[in-house]
């Protein structure tokens, strides 16, 4: 094969790939893509686990608590990779009382009466949160990941129980 036909094929393979790509969303799709991405962190339930994962998109970062910080027991560490900014918190004591308290849900809403707390998920995180927020253009993402040395599940109305993982992806909770 020749050089002009290598360039003609990949010129060609480009243009059927972008034609495949199909049509932007229309903000209705983009709004009902988030609303199925959130649903199953609306609900009264707290998680503690020894790690947490978190991978979104940028839309959802409002939606998603930032843990204080303790600089005396705890650290941040902030990193850019190939389209995405990553944001590591660490409990450098593992003690207990020191453990990260995280929300994911719909973010409070400021009213005439101040502010009114939504309905979100909790997470207490004994050791480590990483939160990758993706910058390039991929589909809607919303995941997350409980897992380490333990994985607790409290829902309203019930004991704590022990799980082995708590996983949310693609808008589906999964308990094992």
């Amino acid at each position: 094969m020749t050089r002009r036909p290598r360039v003609a094929w990949a010129i060609l393979c480009a243009a059927g790939l972008a034609a495949c790509a199909g049509p932007p969303a229309t903000p209705e799709q983009r709004r009902l893509g988030e609303q199925r991405l959130l649903a199953p962190f609306l609900r009264d339930a707290e998680v503690g686990c020894g790690e947490l994962a978190i991978d979104i998109t940028g839309n959802f970062h409002p939606h998603v608590g930032q843990p204080a910080i303790d600089p005396a027991t705890q650290s941040v560490a902030r990193t850019h990779g190939d389209g995405y900014r990553e944001t590591v918190w660490t409990n450098k004591t593992g003690d207990p009382a020191r453990a990260f308290v995280l929300t994911i849900g719909q973010p409070p809403e400021i009213t005439e009466r101040g502010v009114e707390p939504a309905v979100q998920m909790r997470f207490r995180v004994l050791h480590q949160i990483r939160l990758r927020v993706y910058e390039d253009r991929r589909p809607l993402t919303l995941d997350v990941r409980a897992a380490g040395d333990f994985v607790l599940l409290r829902e309203p109305g019930s004991r704590p129980r022990e799980i082995e993982r708590f996983e949310v992806s693609g808008g589906v909770a999964t308990v094992r």
